[in-house]
């Protein structure tokens, strides 16, 4: 089972998505099984259509997040388990400009 690469970028990925405010995260795509949800959010990545997406939950962060093929995380979108279904939820405008921040501010500082 593939998991989440040990890298800066990962690294860097997860520190900056932990600035980000729920309400900078936006969705309503339900599907009632998280398989659903896993081969959604792969038709936005670059992964091969025949990659099994695997999820992955990070300490400090909310919800459900894709490994990619290569080992990387996938940020853009996450999945929060419902009572009786699962939400697909997209990192909005506001949210991904604050993660680019974030996430650039880490970069420097690890790669120094």
């Amino acid at each position: 089972m593939m998991t989440l690469k040990n890298t800066i970028e990962n690294k860097a990925k997860i520190e900056a998505l932990k600035t980000i405010k729920e309400t900078w995260w936006v969705g309503n795509i339900t599907f009632d099984n998280l398989d659903k949800c896993l081969a959604s959010i792969n038709m936005n990545t670059s992964n091969s259509g025949w990659y099994q997406p695997i999820p992955v939950e990070i300490n400090g962060l909310s919800g459900i997040f894709v490994i990619n093929e290569d080992g990387s995380l996938f940020f853009e979108q996450r999945i929060i388990k419902l009572a009786d279904k699962f939400l697909i939820e997209f990192l909005s405008d506001a949210g991904y400009t604050q993660f680019e921040k974030k996430y650039s501010e880490v970069i420097n500082e690890l790669t120094l």
